[in-house]
């Protein structure tokens, strides 16, 4: 190999294309100006301020400045509270302890409970409180300078990059995420036509294709329409698109056995649904036409009402987001229009907050007792990678590259504390001594093969190096030691979450139970919970289940049919619940045990599956016969999911 050739080869090796390197001198450049303002300021640890560069940088402008935005709201809030705790620290130190653990406990649960990009502000405000209580429990006379050092670097370093990625970061390719939306939309109506006109085939892989895909649309979207009003508002109509998405799955399948040979349900609706299926951004003005919509409408109104109101809010939204319709705006931004209920996990905030909050207090209060820097590292270093890694829902999938990040940044802090840093007498000095590991980070980041490690030895080494003047008078064991002490709490940590993973099944059985639990509440608090409510939060769990059965070893046991056919069984009940003031006396008197016999749908779905076809025979009013019908073709369908977990408590709040 050509010598010329070399660095280009060795690019390629790594994973670092043109784009990549022009990403890694900025995360680079960016961070060292970060530091060299803080350090000509004077600011006590101005390595801190170079930290934020690499964590809030991101691959888009609108990701960039939201996670910039949140990183400065929760450290100032973080730093508040720590104000506050740090006031306690002389005359009780166990009540900070107590407060620094019930905070961090709070705010680790919070990262469950905010959706998307929000979540980062509760892991700052617990990581800062971290930062600025635990250092003065040292040093109490110096916890306001300590603090708002905190606080000045983090907005140093969260200026730099924001600045930076003005400059050199992409806008997202929002309109080809806005087409993906209508894309999975127009599958779909793809479904659903085949189902009318009888001509569908493997219907259940469809239904699973259709519902992966709207899984990872939904996920992409939170850093896809960050940072922009006009997309947040978007973000509104493709989350009603994704609810009547998979309200049109639901209706194909409850639909589908009405087919008979030769008798197919709609075939004219069928066709109309077939050529919408065909929509793309070059003939969305022909296929959305007011004219095709007001036809394909009509006859879903004559087929089905449910499934005419998830059509119209597909075709309107797909209008709105491929052609800007003014038309379609007004009916797509109305107040009424249905919402995705929101990404909250009460099982991981609870397991996260605990967790958490225990091991900030066991490490705090040990590094308290023993009084040294070393034992101060530790917990800081403790306290930060439970939240960073208790805030993720499979951080034994980070936890490795954490822990080799760790090591390595660790190491290299001890070389250039040992072998660099004795030999520095002046800040200019200092910081020129720290661009080439700069430099080194950056591009390290900006590769596919090192980015995941790259990120945490950044932050080890910055930590690591204590780059500073005056600095702290050491011995080579000292520095040792509190590099180690990272790797040690990176062991601790890391490798709890890898001995002790979070385990999808586990996922999976708390979504279903968080399914049946508002199917519970619909059949006996329909009033309380409606039927929109219902099938927000429902659209939830489906997708939660779904990303989560890819991974699950009960791929086997359920299916995304199964998921459709409680759905549909949801919409059975509501169906009845409206129709009741209907009954007749006879209807009345047929189903006066219905509610005791829907509650026993998770114990033997098959025996009131066959109980609610027995009333639909008796039943004489035609609406309520179909509703009895579908909910018993639901319950056929679905009891492998029904009757996942027995057992499930009749707790009806």
């Amino acid at each position: 190999m050509r010598k010329e050739n070399l660095p280009r080869h060795l690019a390629q090796k790594i994973g670092l294309d043109r784009q990549g390197v022009v990403y890694g001198l900025q995360l680079a450049f960016s961070a060292w100006l970060a530091f060299a303002i803080a350090s000509f300021l004077h600011i006590p640890n101005p390595f801190w301020a170079a930290m934020p560069v690499f964590v809030v940088a991101q691959a888009t402008r609108g990701l960039a400045f939201e996670r910039g935005l949140y990183r400065v709201v929760g450290t100032a809030l973080g730093a508040l509270a720590g104000f506050g705790m740090i006031h306690f620290i002389q005359d009780t130190p166990i009540a900070a302890l107590l407060m620094l653990a019930l905070w961090v406990a709070v705010f680790g649960a919070l990262t469950h409970l905010l959706y998307g990009v929000q979540s980062y502000a509760a892991l700052m405000a617990g990581i800062t409180a971290v930062v600025v209580v635990i250092p003065c429990m040292f040093t109490p006379e110096n916890y306001m300078q300590l603090a708002l050092a905190r606080v000045e670097c983090t907005f140093i370093g969260v200026l730099m990059i924001t600045l930076s990625s003005a400059l050199l970061t992409p806008n997202a390719d929002r309109d080809r995420f806005y087409l993906s939306a209508c894309e999975v939309a127009a599958s779909a109506c793809y479904l659903l036509g085949t189902t009318l006109n009888g001509t569908t085939k493997d219907g259940a892989a469809q239904e699973a294709e259709i519902l992966q895909k709207i899984s990872r649309l939904e996920a992409s979207g939170i850093a896809i329409l960050a940072g922009s009003p006009a997309a947040a508002q978007n973000k509104r109509v493709i989350n009603a698109m994704i609810v009547s998405t998979i309200g049109l799955l639901a209706t194909s399948r409850r639909l589908h056995t009405h087919n008979r040979p030769g008798r197919p349900v709609a075939p004219q609706l069928g066709n109309a649904l077939l050529a919408i299926a065909t929509l793309t951004k070059d003939n969305a003005d022909q296929t959305l036409s007011t004219q095709h919509i007001d036809e394909a409408l009509a006859l879903a109104q004559a087929t089905d009402s449910t499934l005419a109101q998830h059509l119209q809010r597909l075709l309107k939204g797909a209008k709105w987001l491929l052609t800007s319709d003014q038309e379609s705006a007004r009916f797509v931004f109305r107040p009424d229009t249905p919402m995705l209920a929101p990404a909250t996990n009460w099982g991981l905030a609870r397991q996260t907050g605990l967790l958490c909050g225990l091991i900030t207090l066991v490490s705090a209060s040990l590094a308290y007792v023993g009084g040294s820097f070393i034992g101060e590292m530790t917990a800081l270093a403790t306290a930060m990678f439970s939240l960073v890694l208790g805030s993720m829902v499979k951080p034994q999938i980070v936890a490795p590259f954490l822990l080799k990040g760790i090591i390595v940044g660790s190491i290299i802090a001890i070389g250039y504390r040992l072998a660099i840093f004795p030999h520095i007498h002046s800040t200019g000095l200092v910081v020129a001594s720290i661009l080439p590991f700069l430099l080194v980070g950056g591009m390290a980041r900006a590769s596919t093969m090192f980015g995941f490690p790259a990120l945490d030895a950044t932050m080890a080494f910055l930590l690591g190096s204590q780059a500073m003047l005056p600095a702290r008078v050491v011995t080579p064991m000292d520095v040792m030691a509190e590099s180690g002490s990272m790797i040690v709490a990176a062991c601790i940590v890391a490798g709890g979450f890898i001995l002790l993973p979070r385990r999808s099944d586990r996922h999976v059985h708390e979504a279903t139970r968080t399914i049946n639990r508002d199917l519970f509440r619909l059949i006996n608090n329909g009033d309380k919970l409606g039927a929109g409510q219902w099938m927000a939060r429902s659209v939830r769990q489906t997708l939660r289940l779904t990303a989560h059965l890819a991974q699950s070893g009960q791929r086997h046991s359920l299916a995304p049919a199964h998921l459709i056919s409680a759905l549909n069984f949801g919409h059975s009940i509501a169906q009845l619940h409206s129709l009741q003031d209907s009954w007749t006396p006879q209807t009345r008197a047929i189903l006066q045990d219905l509610n005791a016999q829907l509650n026993t749908f998770t114990d033997e779905p098959s025996t009131l599956a066959a109980t609610l076809m027995q009333y639909a025979r008796d039943v004489q009013q035609q609406d309520v016969t179909a509703a009895l019908w579908s909910a018993s073709e639901a319950l056929v369908a679905g009891q492998d999911f029904f009757a996942y977990r027995p057992g499930i408590s009749r707790n009806h709040e």
